[in-house]
C-alpha cells in the first residue's frame, strides 16, 4: 500500500506543477498574447486551480487535524505563516529602503504592509490564498479541539450556512462593513470554504488509496451532480458546480499508472521538477511585476515570457532551499 500511495502522490505532484504553471501564465501573459487555447487556461481554468490547491491542503492535513498532534499542528501553521509573513515583509523593506535612495516616490507604506499580514495584500495579492488557509487552519483547530466527536457536524454546518449566505445574497450586504480592499479576501474567506471541507473529507475517506472501481463511480457522481446543479441555470451555484468538476480533476489525478515505473531515478526526477511549486507561486508576481519586469523576454509578457517566469523562480527556490533545508526558512521555497 506504501507503494502505490508513493505513486498517487507524484500525480498529485503533477498536478501541483502544472496549475502552477497555469497561474503564472494567469498573472504574467498580455491580452494582446492570448489565443483561444491561453485564454481557456487564464480565464475559465482559473476556476478550477486555486479551488483544487485548497483540496489538496487539507485532504494532506487531515490526519495533522484529527491526531490532535500539537507538534506537527504547530508545523503546518509555521509552514503557511512563515512564507505569509516574510516575504511581503523582506519586499517591502527592499522598496522602502530604495525609495530613500531614490527621488521617485515608492508607494508602500506602513499601512500596506498591515493590510497585507492582516489581508494577504496589496504588496502581494497572491497571499489571499494563505490569507484563507491561516483562517480555515486556525477555525479547524479550535473546533476539532473544542469539539472532539461532533466537529464533523459542526464543520458540515458551516457549509450549510455560507452555501446558504451566499446564495441569498446575504455575503454581499456583509461585504459592505469591509473597506473596498477587503472585499476580495472576506468573499474568498467566505466561497473556498467548500473547497477547505471537500479536501478534509476526502482525506477522511482516504479517497485518493481507494480502488479504481469506487474513484470512478465517485467521478461519475460528481459529473451528474454537476450537470444537476448547472440545470438551474443560477449564477449564485457556479462555484458549487464547479466542485463538481474539482473533485473529479484531483481524483483523475490519482489514475495515472506511476506504478508501472520501476526505475527511482526516473521516479526522483519527476519529483525533483514537480516540487516548489509553493515558492515559485509565492514569487512569480515579484519577478513579473517589479524585479525583473524590464528584462526584454519578460516584458514582451507572452507564453515564452511565463516559462522563463517559471524557470527562474524555479531555480531560486531550488538553490535557497539547499541551503535552509535543514532550517525552518525552508518554508519559503516549499
Amino acid at each position: 500500500m506504501e507503494k502505490q500511495k508513493k505513486y498517487i502522490y507524484i500525480g498529485i505532484q503533477i498536478l501541483r506543477m502544472i496549475f502552477a504553471f497555469n497561474i503564472v501564465v494567469f498573472h504574467c501573459i498580455s491580452n494582446s498574447s492570448k489565443n483561444i487555447i491561453l485564454y481557456f487556461i487564464c480565464h475559465i481554468g482559473i476556476h478550477y486551480y486555486m479551488p483544487t490547491f485548497f483540496i489538496i491542503s487539507f485532504y494532506f492535513s487531515y490526519r495533522t487535524f484529527c491526531s490532535r498532534n500539537i507538534s506537527k499542528l504547530k508545523e503546518r501553521l509555521l509552514r503557511i505563516l512563515i512564507p505569509y509573513i516574510i516575504w511581503p515583509s523582506l519586499f517591502w523593506i527592499k522598496y522602502t529602503v530604495i525609495s530613500s535612495f531614490n527621488t521617485k516616490k515608492v508607494t508602500i507604506v506602513y499601512k500596506d504592509l498591515i493590510y497585507q499580514l492582516l489581508i494577504g495584500k496589496p504588496i502581494l495579492p497572491v497571499f489571499w490564498f494563505q490569507f484563507c488557509l491561516i483562517i480555515w487552519t486556525i477555525i479547524f483547530i479550535i473546533l476539532i479541539f473544542s469539539f472532539k466527536k461532533t466537529y464533523n457536524y459542526i464543520l458540515s454546518f458551516i457549509l450549510l450556512l455560507l452555501l446558504y449566505l451566499n446564495y441569498s445574497r446575504i455575503t454581499r450586504l456583509i461585504y459592505k462593513y469591509f473597506k473596498n480592499m477587503f472585499h476580495a479576501s472576506i468573499y474568498d474567506l467566505f466561497h473556498r470554504y467548500i473547497n477547505i471541507l471537500s479536501g478534509f473529507f476526502f482525506g477522511s475517506k482516504a479517497i485518493l488509496d481507494r480502488k479504481y472501481k469506487f474513484k470512478l463511480l465517485f467521478i461519475l457522481f460528481s459529473l451528474s451532480c454537476f450537470f444537476f446543479v448547472k440545470y438551474f441555470r443560477n449564477n449564485n451555484l457556479d462555484y458549487i458546480a464547479n466542485q463538481f468538476i474539482i473533485n473529479i480533476v484531483f481524483i483523475s489525478s490519482s489514475f495515472i499508472p506511476f506504478d508501472l515505473i520501476k526505475k527511482k531515478n526516473l521516479i526522483n526526477c519527476i519529483k525533483h521538477i514537480t516540487s516548489f511549486t509553493g515558492g515559485i507561486y509565492y514569487l512569480h508576481w515579484e519577478i513579473k511585476f517589479r524585479t525583473f519586469n524590464n528584462i526584454s523576454l519578460i516584458k514582451k509578457a507572452n507564453f515564452f515570457s511565463c516559462i522563463i517566469i517559471y524557470l527562474i523562480c524555479y531555480v531560486f527556490c531550488f538553490c535557497l532551499f539547499r541551503i535552509f533545508n535543514n532550517n525552518k526558512l525552508r518554508y519559503l521555497f516549499i
